[in-house]
């Protein structure tokens, strides 16, 4: 298949899932199962745009009477799906008819924790990365060596191979909201930049409603509601899909 064969067959998929709504989920499915079939066509049956794809939430993690719940759970869920489509596009773009897969595999079994003020979800991350013979890598908990942040930052970030970035509610907007340190958002972009979207996962506190950035799509963002729960099960999934030799029944 030609390069732009493909960039047709995204474009129509891409329309497709601009035009579903929450009130035709059957339309989104229908090309849901038409985007996994035109991957494993045309760049692999083991690709991980595949798994990125499965991964998608499409309802929330939790029984609520509130419909809105489900309505923003959902178009949430849309953005990432057009997020993955566009990253498709944009590699199809630039490597003509290579394959999308990467195919690098990891680079060392470093995993880098970005996060904010709260302590908790920081913890609670680093545990589980070490529960599976993995390292956490955190900025603050390492030497300086007479570097400045940023050359540290740099360095530390040079041989990691996936990146979990930790949203929680540290800065109040003049609106009331809460949203993230801005040098979260900023090693947010920077980690997508240099992992690829696949290989960086944000979990965002539920305990206080904090802003996402929209305007960051394809990236997996997960809720964290306590240090047992349902996210770690996620970023298991996300490490696998990365390439990383994990277990999920470490949790059992």
């Amino acid at each position: 298949m030609t390069k732009e064969q493909k960039l047709a067959i995204l474009n129509n998929l891409i329309e497709q899932a601009e035009k579903a709504t929450y009130q035709s989920k059957q339309s989104m499915q229908r090309c849901i199962d038409d985007s996994i079939s035109f991957i494993r066509n045309t760049i692999s049956d083991e690709s991980p745009w595949i798994k990125r794809i499965i991964s998608i939430k499409w309802h929330p993690s939790f029984v609520s009477t509130d419909n809105g719940i489900y309505l923003k759970t959902w178009n949430n869920a849309k953005a990432n799906f057009q997020g993955v489509l566009a990253s498709i596009m944009s590699e199809v773009e630039l490597y003509a008819n290579t394959a999308i897969d990467r195919g690098q595999g990891i680079k060392s079994d470093k995993v880098f924790i970005v996060h904010g003020h709260n302590n908790e979800i920081k913890l609670a991350v680093a545990r589980l990365i070490m529960q599976l013979d993995l390292t956490p890598i955190i900025l603050h908990e390492q030497p300086n060596k007479g570097r400045t942040i940023i050359e540290k930052f740099e360095k530390l970030s040079d041989d990691v191979s996936f990146a979990i970035v930790l949203l929680s509610a540290d800065d109040v907007m003049q609106d009331g909201k809460h949203r993230a340190r801005q040098n979260v958002i900023l090693e947010l972009g920077y980690f997508i930049a240099k992992l690829g979207r696949e290989n960086v996962v944000a979990l965002y506190d539920t305990s206080t409603e904090v802003e996402i950035p929209s305007d960051i799509t394809g990236v997996l963002y997960e809720p964290y509601d306590n240090p047992n729960g349902v996210w770690r099960f996620e970023v298991i999934q996300e490490l696998k899909a990365a390439g990383f030799d994990v277990d999920a029944n470490i949790l059992t």
